[in-house]
């Protein structure tokens, strides 16, 4: 992992070269920005290194930790480590690259698939990745515990994924965001730490952690359909442009500002409303087969 850290850092490097990129300069001006500097493959180190580290983290946990700390005698199932594999590598496409320059600096409906990468992707893949007695020994710390009691109530969990979803898309917030960049990755940071909290006891569950009953599981997945359909509708049928940030920057494909945000309201009306609506159908399925395995009689030997 090391050198695959070096070569990518190395690449990045080389994606650079013969190219002036519109974020290389202290001040960015959209309007002389090459439209086709998006394309870049250029990587960013602060993304490999917290990639790296939550790889590095997860790792140690379900290898060495687990033995050294008698957290399981049974190792992480392969599946649980591909979904977090999938998950970072999904960290990796939505914070660098063409997502994140289409994102950062030419179209709203870009930074909308990024914030659904991180949010609905990248989050629920990381919290199905940890096995049960990974969470009972993260619930041990005693911070951790404290969060895990303050959030395990669905309606703080629809606040606080909700409230941070709503918070950076008041405009100024979010051309504060794409301003200055540590006010960016907070925003990043954000989302992904609430959607983790929005998933965790849904996806994954431990002893001192237990799941919601089916029924209130699926209220609060439709419950959290309403307020990114609400945000969605009120973008696409807006009269006219609500964010300035990117009125400046170069038009790609050919969008417009008014179709690029009703283009990014319908990304969160329409793909961010079915992820939910799928994971609605999982519980209910599942709600199902719990039902029908109640119900089997078991046969005595014997009996007619």
């Amino acid at each position: 992992m090391p050198g695959l850290l070096l070569a990518l850092l190395v690449q990045s490097a080389h994606a650079h070269q013969g190219l002036v990129l519109p974020w290389d300069s202290d001040e960015i001006d959209y309007a002389q920005a090459p439209a086709d500097a998006w394309m870049a493959l250029d990587l960013h180190v602060s993304v490999l290194l917290g990639t790296f580290a939550f790889w590095w983290l997860y790792h140690r946990a379900v290898t060495t930790w687990r033995v050294r700390y008698g957290w399981s005698e049974a190792p992480a199932e392969r599946w649980r480590q591909v979904c977090f594999g999938a998950a970072q590598v999904i960290l990796l496409l939505a914070l660098n690259g063409p997502v994140h320059h289409l994102s950062d600096y030419y179209l709203f409906s870009g930074h909308m698939v990024q914030h659904l990468m991180l949010t609905l992707m990248w989050a629920p893949l990381t919290v199905v990745a940890l096995p049960p007695w990974l969470v009972e020994a993260a619930l041990r710390v005693p911070v951790i515990r404290r969060l895990s009691d303050w959030t395990a109530d669905l309606r703080v969990k629809f606040l606080v994924a909700n409230g941070v979803l709503y918070f950076w898309h008041i405009p100024t917030m979010y051309d504060l965001a794409l301003e200055v960049h540590e006010v960016h990755v907070v925003e990043h940071l954000s989302f992904m730490a609430s959607s983790v909290i929005a998933w965790v006891g849904l996806l994954c569950s431990a002893p001192s952690l237990p799941r919601p009953s089916r029924i209130f599981q699926l209220v609060y997945l439709f419950v959290m359909t309403l307020p990114m359909k609400l945000l969605g509708a009120i973008l696409t049928l807006a009269s006219e442009p609500i964010y300035g940030a990117y009125l400046q920057a170069p038009r790609v494909w050919g969008i417009s500002p008014m179709h690029d945000q009703g283009y990014g309201g319908l990304l969160m009306w329409l793909p961010g409303g079915l992820a939910l609506w799928g994971s609605m159908i999982y519980v209910f399925v599942q709600w199902v087969n719990d039902e029908q395995a109640t119900r089997v009689t078991p046969t005595v030997d014997g009996a007619s």
